[in-house]
């Protein structure tokens, strides 16, 4: 709230406008001195006021073992939800049954995890929860789709259908980290999105193992044994439990959850209810098949020892490489290489053809420029025999004198064409020669270019990458790789992939192997080398810097040379995959937007983690993405609040005049009051944004209505 006296100017502006309105409507409820009411000073919090029921219009969309779901209106958050309550005939001593699967999901915070909202009784005394909305379609629905309509067979090819195991993995791996096992992972359970979304659903069958150092009471309580014959309703599916999930007396394991993986992923790739049978299903790929076999072992300590395990080996299917549980052979590690490789092979194979075709003919050609030389040498050694009998029969006979002097002119002019003869096959050999050194040049170019090409497509795939942090640390792994699969060529010591390659080792922090290239000979541009040495004793036990030494290299690269701006932001980026405070992510957040802002004073921003809110104050703050260091080579920019992922953002008393600065972000909500800020076209895209609050006639009305539908734009002053 701003003080009294601009407030008191603006109403006394519009109170003739008003006055005369509600004259002509009825004069005696005209404003008097001050046109001032709680719904003037704060309507939103007046709205909720006067909310008398929560949760309105539901609707039943569903009904399961122990429970009721209804979809519902929620008048305070303004949206749909998802509510779920227990069945007519549950008494109250049934309620926790029902409660657990509430625990349980708000035990669990995760992308891939349905959202827990609210828990509470409803004036009639019965329990429910409100949860976040399913949107999409059920797994079992697409499996359904995939079995009948080709069209679905386009949309859901094997690598997307790969991809939504992979994040259906990472889910029941976090819960497992949390201690937390689903025991009834099926089709039914998983819903994918509109734009690709997983989320795993229904915990009512899960458990939480017990720790260590033993169980605390709220622990205990989540226990499915304490409420015996209660969840018998909702018992998991036979055909995904584990042989040994039949015993109740069993203790519940891991094992049993990725047992139901297995068979999860046989259904996905088969389209056909899970079989527990070993011959190998001749439609999957064979390392695909000892994969589910692995998961699918009957004996728990044969199956994989985690779901990280055997989420890795389906992400190195995805990428062309060979899984752990495969039995490879020499040919199929070839195949991979090929695939993975494919055009480098191909340019190899006939860079090599073409060596062997002229290497045969240069051969050849020597081999035929011998041969002509040979007979020309004993066509002259003839010529020469004939001439010498020649002249002994002319000292013999004056009479043949003549006869013998035309034949010695006849045997010199063939000494002669002998000699040109073996003069032109040496002009043939030497053209053969040369042909073979050009096509050797021509060789060497292109192995070249193979060399520059890799360089390039690890800056591409490294890119790519930043994009999503779960595939940060395996595509820094296979680039690496990649770029050594290059240099086993060995390339001058001055070649752009030794560069790029201690580029990436500095990028991850790995300043002791890229330090290693330098020994080995490798010239390194010079700047980095003394960078990389200068933070090699900083870094700690786990071998990364701690934040305050990460923004003071930072700080160093663009002291150095500015256009080594994308090198610091990518290193901010990829340092997300460290476990840091939110104080250490603002403080690096804070030095990352003063780089890129000057003039602009950083203790101007405050960053709440809980509601995910970052607030921004500084009119010499101008710029949410890199400002400097752009070019053809680094086209790629990230916001500058990359590692804080704010849902709420308030820009008010900035510099920030284009809304196109915070491209990148997911927000839910934007104030940018008191910002120069005219132009609301950049939101046409965006798909996450709620609500965006302005001062009256910041923006014009034309704007505001160009503004998708999805997306509120409040008139409010400050």
């Amino acid at each position: 709230m701003t003080n009294s006296h601009p407030r008191r100017e603006a109403i006394q502006r519009i109170k003739p406008i008003v006055d005369e309105l509600f004259d002509q409507a009825d004069p005696s409820q005209a404003y008097g001195e001050y046109l001032e009411s709680d719904d003037d000073i704060c309507p939103l919090y007046c709205s909720i006021l006067r909310i008398k029921q929560r949760y309105q219009a539901p609707e039943l969309i569903g009904r399961g073992g122990m429970k009721e779901v209804y979809r519902v209106y929620d008048a305070r958050s303004v949206r749909h939800v998802a509510m779920a309550k227990p069945l007519p005939e549950f008494s109250n001593d049934q309620y926790d049954a029902f409660l657990r699967e509430a625990h349980l999901t708000a035990r669990l915070d995760h992308p891939n995890i349905i959202n827990l909202f609210d828990m509470d009784v409803d004036p009639e005394g019965r329990p429910f929860f409100t949860m976040e909305l399913k949107q999409g379609q059920s797994l079992r629905e697409i499996i359904r789709s995939l079995q009948n309509d080709e069209h679905a067979k386009e949309e859901f090819p094997l690598p997307k259908r790969l991809q939504l195991f992979v994040r259906v993995c990472d889910a029941i791996a976090y819960a497992h980290s949390r201690r937390v096992l689903h025991l009834d992972i099926k089709p039914e359970n998983i819903f994918v999105g509109d734009y690709g979304e997983v989320k795993v659903c229904d915990w009512g069958m899960g458990v939480v193992m017990a720790s260590e150092s033993g169980q605390n009471e709220s622990t205990v309580l989540l226990d499915p044994d304490l409420y015996g014959s209660l969840l018998e309703s909702a018992s998991g599916t036979p055909i995904y439990m584990a042989p040994e999930q039949t015993d109740k007396r069993q203790q519940k394991t891991p094992q049993m959850d990725i047992y139901a993986l297995g068979c999860l992923l046989q259904e996905m790739l088969t389209l056909k209810p899970p079989t527990h049978s070993r011959s190998r299903n001749a439609t999957i790929d064979s390392a695909l098949a000892a994969t589910i076999a692995q998961a699918m072992a009957p004996e728990p300590a044969d199956r994989y020892p985690n779901v990280e395990s055997l989420r890795e080996d389906i992400s190195r299917f995805l990428l062309g490489y060979s899984t752990s549980v495969e039995r490879t052979s020499l040919l199929r590690e070839a195949r991979l290489f090929y695939r993975r490789h494919r055009d480098a092979c191909s340019i190899a194979l006939g860079l090599l053809t073409i060596l062997a075709i002229s290497v045969t003919y240069f051969v050849l050609q020597l081999r035929n420029s011998r041969e002509q030389a040979l007979l020309a040498k004993a066509v002259a050694v003839e010529a020469s025999a004939k001439s010498q009998e020649a002249y002994e029969r002319a000292e013999h006979s004056q009479s043949l004198a003549e006869e013998a002097q035309l034949f010695a002119e006849q045997a010199h002019l063939q000494t002669l064409a002998a000699l040109e003869s073996s003069e032109r096959a040496k002009r043939d050999a030497e053209n053969s020669l040369a042909k073979y050194l050009a096509e050797k040049k021509e060789s060497d170019r292109r192995r070249a270019y193979q060399i520059v090409a890799a360089s390039r497509h690890s800056e591409f795939v490294l890119d790519s990458a930043l994009q999503r942090e779960e595939t940060l640390r395996p595509a820094i792994k296979l680039t690496l790789d990649h770029l050594d699969s290059i240099l086993d060529f060995n390339p001058p010591p001055a070649s752009h992939a030794w560069t790029q390659k201690f580029w990436i080792l500095f990028l991850t922090q790995d300043f002791k192997a890229a330090l290693d290239l330098v020994e080995n000979g490798k010239r390194i541009t010079p700047d980095l080398v003394e960078l990389a040495e200068k933070y090699l004793p900083h870094l700690n036990a786990d071998g990364y810097l701690d934040s305050t030494h990460l923004i003071s290299v930072m700080h160093d690269l663009i002291a150095a040379d500015r256009w080594r701006a994308p090198l610091a932001e990518k290193m901010m980026i990829y340092d997300v995959i460290h476990d840091r405070s939110p104080e250490e992510k603002l403080a690096i957040a804070r030095a990352w937007i003063s780089l890129n802002n000057s003039r602009w004073n950083s203790e101007g921003m405050t960053y709440e983690p809980e509601t995910a809110t970052v607030r921004l104050r500084g009119t010499g703050l101008t710029h949410l993405t890199r400002s400097f260091a752009i070019s053809d080579r680094h086209p790629n920019r990230f916001s500058l609040l990359h590692i804080l992922k704010p849902q709420i953002l308030d820009l008010r008393e900035t510099g920030i005049h284009e809304l196109s600065e915070l491209r990148g972000l997911q927000l839910l909500e934007l104030d940018i009051r008191q910002t120069p800020v005219t132009d609301l076209a950049p939101l046409q895209g965006n798909r996450t944004l709620r609500r965006v609050l302005v001062n009256p006639d910041q923006v014009s009305e034309s704007q505001i209505a160009n503004v998708p539908a999805w997306i509120e734009v409040i008139e409010e002053s400050e």
